[in-house]
């Protein structure tokens, strides 16, 4: 069943007659984490950047949204809220995540798909259990752990030993736009994801991409949805990690801009 129109706000950047370019943030994150990529690429496309429910001025998720109700927004908010019939998309950490399920899933929307610092599945190789990495999350914010201390407290420990102040502060001004709402949304979707039977439905051009200082999702991550993908291109970008589009920006938009020149 695809998703009906749901209450979701948005950055812009370009012209309307550019090809549609959507950017899905990350946890640690919303729609204005994007201002380096949306800046050098809105001549060249029309730059969209979503807030996820529960983020920004997007209205809060319903009580247990999960992973499809949530594609099935995404779905809705391109094809009936932006009357798109496609796009091409980037998608940092989450955001790479429901992109992993949309190309799957709507296969005809998606023309390309970059996914950054993600994962094919949550703890992959590893012994990490859901419940292990949601329940002190959801626990914390139903405690009242405000949104603004939960982001400095989570962009400090996710980003790369290089990673300059300014950017922390940047990106952490960015995921103070969340609510309690949007980031117990976010902790579900990482907890419960697992891509891996999925990924070799995706058809459309995909680059992979990932900081080599990550932690969080390591370059073996971006490899591992390469593979599983089978037509796929991989880039390490140096001195960053999980935030790789802020802590590193000119390799990350030059590497964006030749691949949706390109689709290598």
């Amino acid at each position: 069943m695809h998703g009906e129109p749901f209450d979701i706000a948005w950055k812009e950047a370009g012209h309307e007659s550019g090809k549609p370019l959507i950017f899905l943030h990350a946890m640690a994150g919303s729609s204005t984490a994007w201002a380096p990529q949306m800046d050098s690429l809105a001549p060249y496309f029309r730059c969209i950047a979503w807030d996820m429910p529960g983020f920004g001025e997007s209205a809060d998720a319903p009580d247990g949204a999960d992973m499809p109700w949530t594609v099935d927004t995404l779905y809705a908010f391109v094809t009936r809220t932006l009357n798109l019939s496609s796009a091409h998309f980037v998608g940092l950490s989450v955001g790479g995540m429901i992109l992993q399920h949309f190309a799957a899933r709507y296969p005809e929307v998606a023309k390309s798909i970059a996914i950054l610092d993600s994962s094919p599945k949550f703890g992959f190789g590893g012994a990490s259990k859901p419940a292990e990495f949601a329940d002190p999350i959801l626990a914390d914010l139903a405690g009242g752990t405000s949104p603004a201390d939960f982001s400095e407290s989570m962009i400090r420990a996710i980003v790369g030993p290089d990673c300059p102040e300014k950017v922390k502060m940047a990106a952490i001004q960015s995921m103070s736009r969340s609510r309690a709402n949007g980031l117990a949304l976010a902790t579900r979707l990482i907890a419960g994801h697992d891509a891996l039977e999925q990924l070799c439905r995706i058809t459309c051009p995909v680059l992979t991409l990932a900081g080599a200082q990550d932690g969080e999702t390591p370059p073996s991550y971006a490899y591992e949805i390469a593979a599983r993908i089978g037509a796929a291109s991989v880039t390490i970008v140096p001195q960053a990690g999980h935030i790789v589009n802020l802590e590193n920006p000119d390799p990350v938009t030059a590497r964006l801009a030749f691949f949706l020149e390109h689709g290598l």
